[in-house]
């Protein structure tokens, strides 16, 4: 019986963690919809966090899949076989959610930026919903293409990699998203960045000619949207810049010790498991105040972000 690394069995408690956090928060954030207690956007929490859960389920089948196929009584072929291409293609679609969800997050602080105006009715609820489910459908559908091709992909626990059936072919879809995948997280970056370093830079200089209505509140709000778009972006780049690596130099990587690859592996996972839980409870004051006083760890009642838009002159 094969047993777990150390590093894998410590991935595995904080990924589980990470589940309960991510079904807590989803819990929270839908109680108080429901009892009209929540402001701010509300679907852009459900989608993160339904992708986190299902990302993160998909992570402890990949990561303890040799404990799972002995469990099982089958050979660990036998357990990719039989289950390993679903798990990769959910896993998949669930990492690239959170991905171009993020960019739909920078297109709405770019909005409130430019268009305070005309925001508020491009990202309504309703629209964020119809947009989030777009590209959902979307990454679903680009998935599907290379799954019920002849280069279906399964991930192999032994060589941390994801292998193709067609290897040492690989579908156009495939080959197009290992080339320029990890360009979407970090131009996020760029962009969120930039727009940090401008605000910041135009209310230390920038002198108003006319009546300006700007709140204190939407100021601080419109920082942490930019700063939550920051996190997600250099946090998924973490994956894509690790995996880089094996990509490029597989050889290499392939001859150093099983530990070192198993704790890449766990590494690049983990960065995309933890993405809730900084983004929402770590960085985000407003999202862990509703979690605590949800549980009723907090005295703070008030949740909710005031969604005032200033408007400029």
């Amino acid at each position: 019986m094969r047993t777990l690394l150390p590093a894998q069995i410590l991935f595995s408690i904080l990924t589980v963690f990470c589940i309960v956090f991510d079904a807590t928060l989803l819990f929270c954030v839908v109680l108080k919809r429901w009892k009209n207690e929540l402001k701010g956007p509300f679907f852009y929490i459900v989608f993160m966090t339904s992708f986190g859960i299902t990302s993160k389920i998909c992570e402890l089948f990949m990561v303890d899949s040799w404990a799972l196929s002995d469990i099982l009584e089958v050979s660990y072929q036998g357990y990719r076989d039989w289950i390993g291409e679903e798990v990769t293609l959910l896993f998949t679609f669930s990492y690239l959610g959170p991905l171009f969800l993020n960019w739909l997050m920078t297109f709405h602080r770019i909005s409130i930026f430019f268009a305070p105006i005309k925001s508020a009715s491009w990202f309504s609820e309703k629209n964020i919903f119809a947009y989030s489910s777009m590209i959902s459908a979307t990454i679903l559908t680009w998935l599907l293409v290379p799954y019920f091709s002849d280069c279906t992909l399964n991930f192999n626990a032994l060589t941390s990699r994801v292998e193709s059936a067609c290897a040492p072919g690989r579908h156009p879809i495939t080959l197009f998203q290992n080339k320029y995948l990890i360009y979407v997280p970090l131009a996020s970056m760029v962009v969120n960045s930039t727009m940090v370093l401008y605000l910041k830079i135009s209310r230390k200089f920038w002198k108003p000619t006319g009546p300006v209505l700007v709140s204190s509140s939407h100021v601080k709000r419109e920082n942490v949207m930019i700063r939550q778009a920051f996190f997600i972006g250099s946090y998924l780049s973490v994956y894509e810049i690790l995996y880089l690596h094996l990509r490029l130099y597989p050889e290499h990587f392939e001859s150093l010790p099983l530990e070192f690859q198993s704790i890449s592996y766990d590494l690049r996972l983990f960065a995309i498991g933890s993405l809730n839980f900084i983004v929402y409870f770590v960085e985000t004051k407003t999202t862990r105040n509703l979690v605590l006083s949800t549980l009723g760890w907090s005295k703070t009642n008030k949740i909710g972000v005031v969604p005032t838009i200033a408007s400029r002159s």
